[in-house]
Parts: structure tokens; C-alpha cells; sequence
């Protein structure tokens, strides 16, 4: 930390403690309202209507928020912590140490974990900025490669988010990452699929011809092949892939309307 930079602390005439940095305040708000509602969950508990109600409260969801909230304080304060503490701040004879005891505490895989709670949640409606949700899970796998850089799912990971934001080159070198750890269809799958939304139509092909290769009736690499010459205008080629895949599973919606256009365009 810089000299010039400190946590301020503000009293004002309520009870409530300011600090200068918005990103301290946070972490004292968040577990300010953890204590504030721990006591408000041990008075319920104690009345005689909660204890009747008891049977009725999904307890997985109200522990599941519980972890989530308490999840967002250990984010703010890590975040908190990077602030001050660079990994290339501590000394190169202590690195290396320090980074393989992260690494027997299993850091790597608390980092992915917190990662893939944050994508549910964002899918869940509970939190609201992608953007922002893809940021943060990027650099917790980054966090988790840091401690460990063969880790297959936060390569995997990393690259799956890259692609919500469309950052297609860098998801497909993180794939590439991941595949260099194991050699798992699913990437090759994912390759195809961010090749074909990146145009690179010749690399789809070949990511979904490399899928069959594990497996010959690839539901998904079917499909994707099929979605892929449909975007090449190739709707004979792409009507033969549907049928293909469709032999080996239930079509969605979406992809029996574009394989009854293909059908369409042949006629």
C-alpha cells in the first residue's frame, strides 16, 4: 500500500462507522447486516409461530442465501486484500511455498466453487450485472490458475464466461489451456461452438469433426454441425446434420423451427 493511502474512518451522529473506501464500506455494510439479521433469525427461531412455520421454510434455499451473503463479504475483503497485497510483492524465496500451501487448503478449487455459485446466481435472477458477474468470475479463475495452473476447471471456466462476453480468441485459448490439462469432448464442443459464433466456420467444423472422432453419435456436435452450415447457407448439408442428431436425441424448439426452414429452402 502506498504511503499516501489509508482507511479513514468517519463517526457521524448515528451509530453507523464510515470509512473513505467505498470498497471497505461494503465489507463493514455486509457483515453489519449479517449480524443484524443472525439476530433477527435467533429471535424468530425462538417464538412459538416460527416453530410452527418451520416445516414450511425451504431450509436449502435459506441456507443457500445464508452461504451466499456471508460468499460476498469473503469476495469484498479478497478483493480488499489484492488491493494491498500483489502476488509479485512477496518475495520470490517465499512464493513458491506460499502458493503450494494455497494449494493444499485446496484455494484453487474455493475459487472455482466461488466462480460457479456467482454464474447460478446470475442465472437465478439473484444477481443482476452480467457484466460485471463475467468480470468477477474471470478473475477468480485467475485466481485459482495463479495457485494452481492445472486446474482444468478454472481454465474451463474462464474460457465458458470469455464466451458470454464474447471475447471468442481468448476463450478459444483458454479452451486450449484446459485441453492441454485433458483431452475432454465437452472443450471440443465449447471450441466449435465459440468458432462458429466467432464466423470461424473452417475451426467449427473441425472442433465438431474432433468430438465425433471421441464420440461418433455426439448429440451436441451433430447439432453444432448442423447450426454451423446453416450459417454457411448450406441447408442441405444442415438438414442432414438435424437428422442425424435428432436420431440420437429430442431436438429443442429453436433447433426444429431452423431444421423445418432448412427443409423449407430444399422444397
Amino acid at each position: 500500500m502506498k504511503e499516501d493511502e489509508y482507511i479513514e474512518v468517519k463517526k457521524r451522529s448515528t451509530n453507523k462507522v464510515y470509512f473513505e473506501s467505498p470498497l471497505v464500506q461494503s465489507i463493514y455494510d455486509k457483515i453489519d447486516f449479517l449480524r443484524e439479521e443472525s439476530k433477527a433469525i435467533l429471535e424468530e427461531i425462538d417464538s412459538s409461530e416460527f416453530k410452527q412455520q418451520l416445516d414450511n421454510i425451504d431450509l436449502e434455499e435459506f441456507s443457500e442465501d445464508t452461504i451466499n451473503q456471508i460468499d460476498d463479504v469473503f469476495d469484498d475483503i479478497s478483493r480488499f486484500k489484492d488491493d494491498i497485497i500483489e502476488t509479485q510483492d512477496i518475495p520470490e524465496n517465499v512464493r513458491e511455498p506460499y502458493r503450494m500451501t494455497q494449494m493444499y487448503f485446496d484455494r484453487d478449487g474455493d475459487y472455482v466453487r466461488r466462480a460457479q455459485r456467482k454464474l447460478k446466481r446470475l442465472k437465478s435472477n439473484k444477481l443482476t450485472d452480467a457484466y460485471g458477474t463475467y468480470t468477477r468470475v474471470v478473475e477468480l479463475c485467475d485466481k485459482a490458475i495463479n495457485v494452481n495452473d492445472c486446474n482444468f476447471d478454472a481454465y474451463f471456466l474462464k474460457a465458458q464466461t470469455l464466451v458470454k462476453m464474447r471475447r471468442y480468441a481468448e476463450a478459444i485459448e483458454e479452451f486450449n489451456n484446459a485441453l492441454s490439462i485433458k483431452n475432454d469432448i465437452g472443450v471440443w464442443l465449447a471450441i466449435g461452438e465459440a468458432n462458429r459464433l466467432d464466423t470461424d466456420y473452417d475451426g467449427a467444423i473441425n472442433a465438431y469433426n474432433k468430438a465425433l472422432s471421441m464420440d461418433e453419435n455426439s448429440f451436441e456436435a451433430f447439432k453444432g454441425k448442423a447450426y454451423t452450415y446453416f450459417d454457411l447457407k448450406d441447408f442441405k448439408t444442415a438438414a442432414y446434420f438435424f437428422g442425424k442428431a435428432s436420431h440420437v436425441g429430442s431436438l429443442d424448439e429453436a433447433s426444429q423451427k431452423i431444421w423445418n426452414v432448412c427443409k423449407e429452402k430444399l422444397n
